[in-house]
C-alpha cells in the first residue's frame, strides 16, 4: 500500500492532500532525524494499509545536530497536533536515557502529551527511551544504568498468545527485537499494576512489550524499527569515540567480516501490522 509522507526531512510529499486510512503521528526524539523517518516509512510501505505520516518533534528541545530552523520547517510542533486528526502515534527512542527524567529539557512538555494521550485513549507506542519515561509518567516505574550498553538481537522466550499484538508469532514465527541502550527498566517489587501487562520478554534482557489496554498503549524496550546496518553504524561510531562497548549480540553472521543477519526484518513488520490493525479497528469504533 502507499504511504504518504505529509512533512519531514527525507522525503515528505508536500503536494499529498490523498485521504489515507489511517494517520499516523510520530514524535521523532531521534538526532538522526531522516533515518528514523525512513525506516519508519520503509515498514509502513509494506503494510496493506494506506498510511498518512506526520511527523512532531517537542518546542521546547534544543537541537544539537540540526538547524532549529530546519526542524520547523519540515516538522510540527507538539502543540500543532490535533488530536482528531491523528488516529494512531509513535514516540521515538532519545539518546537521553543515562540522564535523569527530569534533567531532559522537553521532559514537562513529554509528560504532558503522555498524559493527554492517555486521556484521549489514542492508540500509542512508546520506543526504547520512550517507553521507560511513559511507564516512569504513567506507574512510577524507573530505570537504572547498565554495567555496559546492551546492543544485539534478542528473541522473546515467553510471549501472551492471545493478545492481538502478538499475532504470528510462536508458532508462527520468532519475535527478535533490536535492543540498544544503557539503562534498564525496574519493575516494581510490589509487581505490575493491574492495568499493565508483558506480552512478550527474553531471558537476557527482561520485558520487550508490555501493553495497558485500557490506555491503548504498547511499551517496547528496543527498536523493532531498526534497519540492517543500524547496530553496526552504532557500534563504530562508539569504537570511534573511545567508548568501551561490546560487538551487538546475535547480530553477525560472521563477526570478522561484519556479516549482518537480519533476523528481525520479519518479526517488526508483523508486530507494527498487528499494531496498525488494532488502530484500524479502533478508528472505526470511534466513528461508529
Amino acid at each position: 500500500m502507499t504511504v504518504f509522507a505529509r512533512n519531514g526531512l527525507a522525503r515528505a510529499d508536500k503536494t499529498s492532500i490523498v485521504p489515507a486510512a489511517l494517520e499516523l503521528g510520530i514524535i521523532n526524539l531521534m538526532p538522526n532525524k531522516a533515518e528514523t523517518e525512513e525506516q519508519f516509512l520503509g515498514i509502513f510501505e509494506q503494510s496493506d494499509l494506506a498510511l498518512g505520516v506526520t511527523f512532531f518533534y517537542p518546542a521546547t528541545h534544543h537541537f544539537k545536530n540540526q538547524r532549529t530552523s530546519q526542524i520547523k520547517q519540515h516538522y510540527l510542533s507538539l502543540d500543532q497536533a490535533r488530536p482528531r486528526q491523528i488516529d494512531g502515534w509513535i514516540v521515538t527512542g532519545a539518546p537521553v536515557e543515562q540522564l535523569p527524567f527530569d534533567q531532559v529539557d522537553y521532559w514537562t512538555e513529554l509528560q504532558d502529551k503522555i498524559l493527554s494521550l492517555t486521556d484521549q485513549q489514542t492508540p500509542v507506542i512508546y520506543e526504547c527511551w520512550a517507553a521507560q519515561a511513559a511507564l516512569n509518567v504513567l506507574y512510577g516505574f524507573e530505570k537504572k544504568l547498565r554495567p555496559s550498553k546492551l546492543s544485539g538481537i534478542y528473541s522473546a522466550k515467553k510471549i501472551v498468545a492471545d493478545s492481538p499484538l502478538t499475532r504470528g508469532f510462536g508458532t508462527g514465527g520468532p519475535l527478535r527485537m533490536p535492543q540498544s541502550r544503557h539503562t534498564d527498566l525496574v519493575l516494581p517489587k510490589a509487581g505490575l499494576p493491574a492495568e499493565v501487562q508483558i506480552l512478550a520478554q527474553a531471558p537476557e534482557v527482561g520485558p520487550l512489550l508490555l501493553a495497558d489496554y485500557e490506555a491503548n498503549a504498547v511499551f517496547v524496550t528496543g527498536h523493532p524499527e531498526y534497519t540492517r546496518e543500524v547496530l553496526d553504524q552504532e557500534y563504530r561510531r562508539d569504537v570511534r569515540r573511545g567508548l568501551a562497548v561490546h560487538r551487538p549480540l546475535n547480530y553477525y553472521t560472521d563477526p570478522s567480516k561484519q556479516t549482518i543477519n537480519y533476523s528481525w526484518s520479519q518479526a517488526s513488520f508483523r508486530f507494527y501490522q498487528n499494531w496498525l490493525d488494532q488502530a484500524a479497528e479502533k478508528k472505526v469504533v470511534k466513528n461508529l
